[in-house]
């Protein structure tokens, strides 16, 4: 009769490295961004893929853009022929903060392949930054 060792810190490992993976929250963290600043207008690229772009919504606002969205699950399959599920159902918002003051009303997105484009005009007015003021 063959007998195994004990060994309990490895299966105190196993049992963490789970649970990390049960509570991971990397998967909310979509859509992944670049916010991209030139002289004259600020890029957003989220990567969005399998999502109808009937179901986003993107709001742009003077300081940052809200982008929001659901991935349905396909009814493709049944439940009981599900063997393995990994990629992520459900509603998600992402709300970016951008570098500079924009025009909101003169936005303009494009999805294609999976990515959002959002192309905004900088705003001319200049933001008060603070004043220097000299001692006397």
């Amino acid at each position: 009769m063959y007998l195994k060792p004990i060994e309990p810190f490895r299966e105190i490992e196993r049992l963490r490295r789970q649970m990390d993976s049960l509570f991971s929250f990397e998967e909310f963290e979509r859509p992944r961004i670049d916010v991209i600043e030139t002289e004259n207008e600020i890029k957003v690229k989220a990567e969005i893929p399998g999502i109808s772009k009937d179901d986003l919504d993107i709001v742009v606002y003077d300081e940052e853009v809200r982008i929001t969205g659901e991935f349905k699950k396909s009814d493709e399959y049944k439940d009981e022929h599900l063997r393995r599920v990994e990629r992520y159902y459900g509603n998600f918002s992402r709300t970016i903060p951008l570098p500079a003051e924009v025009k909101a009303e003169e936005a303009r997105a494009e999805y294609k392949d999976g990515i959002l484009t959002l192309t905004i005009p900088k705003s001319d007015r200049q933001t008060s930054r603070g004043k220097r003021i000299k001692l006397q």
